[in-house]
């Protein structure tokens, strides 16, 4: 079987109410569908991030591509990673994995066998995911959204366990000055006292108000599973690792293989959180797990709204990795829609693990040419632009 043409169609779906975060707003996940076409008329399908950027990436990659059978993502991963203009990838690592994603669903598909076997199988047939709580503003229809007090995330936190069965929160920063986030953490520990907790303030702070924030979670005995990325780079996570016994979770700090070294050697996290586009597919997320395993650093699952196919290919990462344990991150229960034909459900706050070939998804033709029209009336915009705060920038609050 041999690739014959590779395609993207980027899609905009909107989110249940904007989500607010030290970056801006998320009003909606802008995804490039991707689809391999095999001279065996198999269709492998992928996912990443959508916009311009990525449909010319796809262009420059796919001279790379033909040719190749879809079990030869080793190859396909060598010929795009290593095709460079200057110190820069031409194909980026998100882009690399969603070419791999449609591979391996393709391969399995011709071998009628689940993508988690192509990884090595199993260990688990379903996975668990963590409560996302953001800020949000009220949707256009002002019916849901608002939270933007500590009780109103109390509630929002509380509405979603009753719904979905959520047995981890993880609570999104970076948007409030750290005190009226504290306050918070204060009501979920409170009414939610089984519920581990995660904090997550996207680098918003300064190295300093991190130490004194970890101080006073302390102080207060308020017991994070983790502080995700409270401040900046390699070097701010070490300096705040060193001053506050709290475990240090990235998705910012430590996204690729040659910052691997640097953050072990400086100890400047304790979990690493895993990401099937940012680290380059499946293959680089298995090579940085093995490296984690070795140097005994906890391991996660990042989510940065993916919609039906990428969360495919993240359950089949999940399940196909033991040193996984903790609850996935999700925005799933935040997006209005998707562009599967079966949209997951989560029971009991978790989401089964496909069995089907490859993927074990489809797409639904009908919804994808909906949210790609979509996408063409938003035309290229900023999507993490807040037009309710337009001169702000992310801040360095301090008590």
């Amino acid at each position: 079987m041999k690739v014959t043409d590779i395609r993207m169609t980027p899609v905009t779906v909107p989110m249940e109410a904007p989500l607010r975060w030290s970056m801006g707003v998320e009003t909606g996940t802008t995804r490039g569908i991707i689809e391999v076409f095999t001279d065996e008329g198999i269709v492998g399908i992928g996912e990443t991030y959508g916009g311009n950027a990525a449909e010319h990436a796809i262009e420059i990659a796919k001279p790379f591509v033909l040719g190749l059978d879809p079990l030869e993502v080793g190859v396909l991963q060598h010929r795009l990673g290593v095709f460079r203009i200057g110190y820069e990838t031409a194909v980026p690592a998100v882009v690399r994995a969603g070419i791999e994603m449609a591979f391996l669903d393709a391969a399995g598909k011709a071998l009628n066998r689940p993508v988690y076997t192509l990884l090595g199988g199993k260990v688990r047939d379903r996975i668990e995911s963590a409560a996302y709580l953001f800020y949000r503003y009220r949707s256009q229809d002002g019916k849901v959204g608002g939270e933007d007090s500590a009780q109103a995330m109390l509630d929002r936190a509380q509405e979603l366990v009753a719904r979905y069965g959520f047995r981890v929160l993880k609570f999104k920063g970076g948007v409030l000055p750290p005190s009226d986030e504290l306050a918070a953490l204060r009501l979920l520990k409170k009414h939610m006292p089984d519920c581990p907790l995660r904090w997550d303030p996207n680098a918003a702070w300064s190295v300093e108000t991190s130490i004194r924030v970890g101080r006073r979670l302390l102080d207060e005995q308020i017991d994070l599973e983790y502080l995700e990325d409270p401040t900046a780079n390699l070097e701010g996570m070490s300096q705040v690792r060193k001053a506050v016994p709290i475990p240090l979770a990235t998705n910012m700090c430590l996204v690729s293989y040659d910052q691997l070294a640097p953050g072990i050697r400086m100890r400047s996290v304790d979990i690493v959180l895993a990401d099937v586009h940012f680290w380059g597919g499946f293959r680089e997320n298995q090579r940085m797990m093995a490296v984690c395993d070795a140097f005994q650093l906890g391991v996660g699952l990042h989510s940065d709204r993916e919609l039906g196919i990428s969360t495919a290919a993240m359950l089949h990462l999940a399940a196909a990795s033991p040193s996984m344990t903790y609850a996935i991150d999700s925005h799933y229960h935040d997006q209005v829609d998707d562009i599967i034909t079966s949209p997951f459900q989560y029971r009991d706050a978790f989401l089964d693990v496909p069995d089907g070939p490859g993927l074990g998804v489809e797409i639904d033709r009908d919804k994808m040419e909906r949210y790609h029209r979509l996408y063409l009336e938003m035309g290229s915009v900023n999507e993490f632009y807040d037009p309710n705060r337009p001169a702000w920038v992310p801040a360095l609050p301090i008590f």
